[in-house]
């Protein structure tokens, strides 16, 4: 049996091997995909009915004093009753800094948890869907992650933010893909440049932090990294980017680091095969701030297709172009209108945490939006 055999989703390897292995490792989901409910895509309901609903949870925000929080993969519907929106990091800095009675986040339950475990005394998280969970976040376990540890005293732990509470309990750094490079850079200057990092769960932007490591001048023998994916953004492939790059040639790419076709893109850029003006990797409120600046007229989007809404309004005369339109992510899509409405009716789902955990998980959160 060969090595890439016995390694599955969540091992965790040194940098050099997991980045070896990345495109021989089987990182599909391990839990199950959920079916994308018909009133998902805001066409299914008739307009009327979507204006008596937008109207109901404007009326009942107001009434709770409530505050939603929404992510850029949500139907659209959902962002326009929405009082911020955008990435992991931009919702967690609204979320804490906010004073509201309710806080509701229709997104997925890994963000809820953030806003549990920083929310003030008075406030009330909810979730209007419990089922909007993470394939990405599933494949972290914080079992291996203390196994590492007891095995690298003194190791470094960084979470993408695309984790359970469990789990950033475990570690000394959280990241969103927006911050990864300051986080990787504030760490890199504050520890010992034997002391070993281990950056989970994404493999891909896993590549992306060791690519930032050699080029700061580091070992790469320092970095471990876990194999995960999020099934979403690693169906995303190489050759989906090319294809769209040879129909729009005038176009600009604009990848998000979790995809499948990172390494490719970025060895593109390294080669000069294409401008790094014209391919570029940001998060997904980094993509809605591009999009805005960039001169080219045309925009190839390599993420999640739900963002090309917010992209779209912030540069209305950019055409997009989604390098997958079949990159849906049916966990985000469990957030409807009717149950955005009845969990501020009813006020459900309440998302709460363990005090001890939320404490140990409020450590690695604080530094990473401290961080920027």
């Amino acid at each position: 049996m060969s090595i890439t055999e016995e390694v599955t989703a969540g091992d965790i390897l040194p940098a050099k091997d997991a980045v070896s292995m990345i495109e021989q490792i089987d990182l599909g989901p391990t839990i199950d995909i959920p079916v994308v409910p018909p009133e998902a895509d805001p066409e299914y309901t008739p307009a009327a009915e979507r204006d008596r609903l937008k109207g109901e949870i404007l009326r009942l925000k107001k009434e709770r004093n409530a505050l939603i929080l929404s992510h850029n993969y949500v139907q659209r519907d959902i962002q326009d009753v929405s009082d911020a929106v955008g990435d992991s990091l931009f919702l967690a800095r609204e979320g804490a800094k906010s004073d509201a009675d309710v806080l509701i986040e229709p997104s997925v339950l890994f963000m809820n948890q953030i806003l549990a475990a920083m929310k003030k005394p008075h406030q009330k998280v909810l979730a209007p869907d419990l089922g909007a969970l993470c394939s990405l976040a599933a494949h972290a376990d914080a079992g291996r992650i203390r196994d590492w540890k007891r095995d690298h005293p003194g190791g470094l732990v960084i979470s993408y933010v695309n984790t359970y509470l469990d789990v950033k309990a475990e570690s000394d750094y959280c990241c969103a893909s927006a911050n990864a490079a300051k986080v990787l850079e504030h760490v890199l200057e504050h520890s010992d440049p034997d002391q070993p990092i281990l950056f989970l769960p994404d493999v891909f932007l896993g590549f992306f932090a060791a690519k930032y490591i050699e080029k700061k001048g580091h070992s790469l023998d320092r970095l471990w990294l876990m194999m995960g994916a999020c099934h979403v953004h690693e169906a995303i492939r190489p050759h989906h980017v090319e294809e769209q790059m040879r129909l729009h040639p005038d176009a600009a790419v604009v990848v998000h680091p979790e995809c499948g076709c990172t390494s490719a893109c970025m060895r593109q850029v390294n080669t000069g095969l294409v401008p790094q003006d014209l391919l570029q990797f940001r998060s997904t409120q980094g993509m809605v701030k591009l999009v805005r600046e960039i001169p080219q007229k045309e925009v190839i989007m390599a993420t999640e297709v739900g963002n090309m809404y917010p992209m779209s309004k912030a540069a209305p005369d950019k055409t997009l172009i989604p390098a997958s339109a079949e990159a849906l992510c049916a966990f985000m899509k469990q957030n409807t209108l009717q149950n955005l409405h009845d969990s501020l009716l009813n006020l459900v789902h309440e998302v709460t945490v363990d005090p001890e955990l939320a404490e140990r998980a409020k450590i690695p959160i604080e530094r990473m939006i401290s961080i920027g």
